[in-house]
Formats: structure tokens, C-alpha cells, sequence
């Protein structure tokens, strides 16, 4: 029998496995950017048990999982509405973002991020969201790829401070 991936909401149970997707992921995508121990104390800033914990409970944002028949916890997504910044004070209160995408290494090229997508994308409709903003590592290739080929613009960049170190950021756009 083939394995299968049911993306569904996250569970409390779900913790642990977010956690080390997250860590493999970051460490494969960007270990290349910023160094290990950097990335680890970012990792375990955003990553926390609570931290984690946290974005289950949070009715603001939506939070999937790709739950692999055989590896457990493969991946996940999550977004909800667009936090105010500097550059945008007031963003509509249509528009979501996309706060995180990630799928283990070792199921890179099984369609995973793409099944997480459309389904975080469905839930946002749910929502009545209408577009979404993508924040994309500039030099993570592979995810403005992905991201492209799914019907997102790259309409500007931005900086950001990720494990101590200010990087380029992409941001793409489109409507859900």
C-alpha cells in the first residue's frame, strides 16, 4: 500500500513534528544564508514548545499539517491576516499572508507543498480573504519557484532580520 498525506488543522499532537520539520527545513533551505548555531537560536525563539503551542490554540491564524501515513508530520502551513508594519500601517482587511510553508526535506518534490498550499489557501478563502502576500527569502530560489509557479507575483522587496543577519525579502502577491 502507497502512503498518503492528509493535510488537516494541527493538533497539540502535532507539536513535536512541526518542530522538526521546522528545524530540518530551515537548516536544509538555509544553512547556506546564516550559520548553524544563529539558525538554532532563531529556531529555538520561533520554535518553541509554548511557542508552538501557541499558534494551535490562535484563532487569528490557521495552522495545517501534512500528516504522512508513514512519517507522521511531513510538513505545514499557516496564515491569516496581514500584520500592520511600517510599510503598510492599515493592510486591507482582505488581504492574508502567507506566514509559513514548509515541508520536510526529505519530501521535497512529492507534491507536498503543493497539497499545503491549496488547502491554506482554501481555508483563507474560507475566511473571506481575497488576496495573500507571500514573504519569501530572496535567495531561496527554490520557494520563489514554487511560489511563481502557483500564480504569485514578486511585486517588491523588503529586508528582514532572520537569526541575526539582514536579508533580502521578496514579496509576491496574489489573489486566493
Amino acid at each position: 500500500m502507497h502512503p498518503t498525506v492528509d493535510v488537516r488543522p494541527a493538533t497539540f499532537d502535532d507539536v513535536p513534528g512541526i518542530r522538526r520539520v521546522a528545524h530540518d527545513t530551515y537548516h536544509a533551505a538555509y544553512g547556506d544564508l546564516v550559520g548553524a548555531d544563529a539558525l538554532d537560536a532563531q529556531l529555538d525563539e520561533w520554535y518553541s514548545e509554548d511557542g508552538v503551542e501557541n499558534r494551535v490554540l490562535r484563532d487569528a491564524s490557521t495552522l495545517l499539517v501534512a500528516d504522512h501515513s508513514r512519517d507522521g508530520v511531513v510538513g505545514y502551513a499557516s496564515g491569516g491576516p496581514t500584520p500592520a508594519g511600517d510599510d503598510d500601517p492599515d493592510p486591507p482587511v482582505d488581504q492574508a499572508m502567507l506566514y509559513t510553508c514548509y515541508v520536510h526535506p526529505d519530501h521535497w518534490n512529492d507534491r507536498i507543498g503543493h497539497a499545503l498550499l491549496t488547502a491554506i489557501e482554501d481555508a483563507l478563502r474560507d475566511r473571506e480573504f481575497t488576496r495573500m502576500v507571500v514573504p519569501v527569502l530572496a535567495a531561496n530560489d527554490r520557494a520563489r519557484q514554487f511560489y511563481a509557479d502557483h500564480g504569485y507575483t514578486h511585486t517588491h522587496d523588503d529586508t528582514i532580520t532572520f537569526a541575526g543577519t539582514t536579508l533580502d525579502e521578496a514579496i509576491h502577491t496574489g489573489d486566493l
